[in-house]
């Protein structure tokens, strides 16, 4: 699966989101979708200590590209 830029900006530091931050706010329940590094800046994890925790747990792995 490959990235896909969509029209849509996170709502904490106004980033335009793609495919995989939509998927990973939708997994982890947030009701307006946020981009990758604030959802890691919230667990106060890295970004690729967020990947890895979510293809260990759920099985997700990002999309192409990122």
């Amino acid at each position: 699966m490959k990235v896909k830029w969509l029209d849509k900006y996170c709502n904490i530091c106004g980033k335009q989101l793609n495919s995989w931050d939509v998927r990973l706010s939708k997994t982890l329940a947030y009701k307006i979708p946020v981009c990758e590094k604030c959802i890691a800046k919230e667990y106060d994890m890295e970004v690729d200590s967020l990947r890895s925790r979510m293809e260990n747990f759920f099985g997700m792995r990002p999309c192409q590209g990122i």
